[in-house]
């Protein structure tokens, strides 16, 4: 595997990036809020330099398995942010609203395997069966972000919660870079690694510094000062959401 200087660039920019990132979420104490993100970040960056490493100056062969191993961490770590927001706006009180986590669950279960279906048929046409597993791997990564981040603004948005300002910030940034990996992920599928694999995965990676930058930003400001909700109001929202959930199964069973 040869790196032009452009692609050299990239990869230094993802990492410096990424300790940026990191260094925003331990300097402005977010990793409080955001505990997973942080170890997200850590991670990435960590083995972003490990891999160029390894690519520089170990033997070929090593690449692949530190390569697949960091994938597999990699994408938990993905899957547990996603479960992290939905932590935080789905507990606005500290505990879970009534329904929402069996909800999010029930619906999040059904979206992976939907993903493990939709990647498991897909036959791109590479050279080997190497390059289909990754072609396969990663549209499945990108596809179980996007659908769990569907499933929990769907059910934050039927229970009638409400999001603050740095969640929905990770949120956005997780989701528009998880929709360009599904769309550029969808192409290899259909093109395999031959016609512009590598523009795409340029334009993937640009999308990726895109995204740092934004969470760098976002993350840094500070958010818009809320009064504070007394144990009384909290108690209160927590009794009308059971009591809106039960006159709606009401309904539907008496229609």
């Amino acid at each position: 595997m040869n790196l032009s200087t452009f692609e050299r660039v990239l990869w230094v920019a993802g990492f410096v990036g990424q300790l940026g990132l990191l260094a925003v979420l331990l300097v402005r104490r977010r990793w409080k809020e955001f505990p997973v993100f942080t170890a997200l970040m850590g991670f990435e960056s960590a083995l972003t330099a490990v891999l160029f490493l390894v690519y520089r100056i170990a033997p070929a062969q090593w690449y692949a398995p530190v390569y697949w191993s960091y994938a597999a961490v990699d994408f938990l770590l993905q899957v547990a942010l996603v479960l992290e927001i939905a932590r935080v706006v789905l507990r606005p009180t500290g505990t879970w609203i009534r329904d929402a986590k069996r909800q999010f669950l029930f619906m999040g279960a059904c979206g992976i395997l939907v993903a493990a279906i939709l990647a498991w048929i897909v036959s791109p046409p590479t050279s080997g069966r190497l390059e289909t597993l990754e072609v396969g791997a990663n549209l499945f990564t990108s596809l179980v972000t996007c659908e769990l981040f569907v499933v929990m603004s769907l059910t934050a948005n039927r229970l009638g919660l409400a999001w603050r300002s740095h969640v929905m910030a990770v949120a956005q940034g997780l989701t528009a870079w998880a929709s360009v990996a599904v769309l550029i992920d969808a192409s290899h599928s259909y093109f395999g690694q031959v016609r512009g694999f590598l523009g795409l995965e340029h334009v993937k990676m640009l999308a990726y510094l895109a995204t740092l930058v934004f969470w760098m930003i976002q993350l840094w400001r500070d958010e818009p000062v809320r009064q504070p909700i007394s144990p009384r109001l909290q108690q209160y929202i927590l009794d009308l959401n059971q009591r809106v959930q039960y006159d709606l199964r009401k309904s539907s069973i008496e229609s």
